[in-house]
């Protein structure tokens, strides 16, 4: 999936590229990048982009911590409590479903998320670049859902996936999701 993504950026001069510290995604990076016909610029890491925290859910089969979550918000799927509430809301369940309340809430998600995004447009103010993020798929569905309210992301985010934002004018916009 990653070469097929590749294949697809391939004639896409990057500028710069991101993605989170995490191996699967420097190494989906990589091979992204394997396809691309351009120079490619060193691939940086940020803490900033990891996946969202699960706190003691971490490991955990996605099935079992986000249905306890849904359980203990008196659903009876996952699903049933995706289509009933926000990301926030969701994002705040799991942090107290946590036993030990160290997962993510949203605002410590978007606090770290934040930072990131700053970090990364404010190395290119006044010059247009395409910049590559290799990043998981809920922080995906988390930045998406900032930026959008027309895309629906209650939708499977698929591995390899091409999103694709423009950042102008201090604004995000979504020209593309999950395609």
């Amino acid at each position: 999936m990653a070469i097929e993504a590749g294949k697809k950026l391939s004639t896409i001069h990057f500028d710069r590229v991101y993605t989170s510290d995490s191996g699967r995604t420097v190494e989906t990076a990589e091979i992204l990048l394997k396809q691309n016909q351009f120079n490619i610029p060193v691939v940086q890491k940020r803490k900033a982009f990891r996946e969202t925290f699960f706190g003691s859910f971490e490991g955990e089969f996605s099935e079992v911590a986000l249905g306890k979550v849904a359980s203990d918000q008196g659903y009876g799927s996952f699903k049933e409590m995706f289509r009933n509430h926000s990301l926030e809301e969701i994002t705040n369940f799991i942090k107290k479903s946590d036993p030990y309340h160290h997962a993510e809430d949203y605002h410590e998600l978007w606090e770290r998320l934040e930072k990131g995004l700053n970090e990364v447009v404010s190395e290119s103010l006044n010059q247009v670049e395409n910049i590559l993020l290799v990043t998981h798929g809920n922080i995906i569905r988390n930045i998406v859902k900032k930026f959008s309210e027309d895309v629906d992301i209650q939708v499977e985010i698929k591995n390899s996936s091409i999103t694709i934002l423009e950042y102008t004018n201090d604004l995000y916009k979504v020209v593309s999701f999950n395609q």
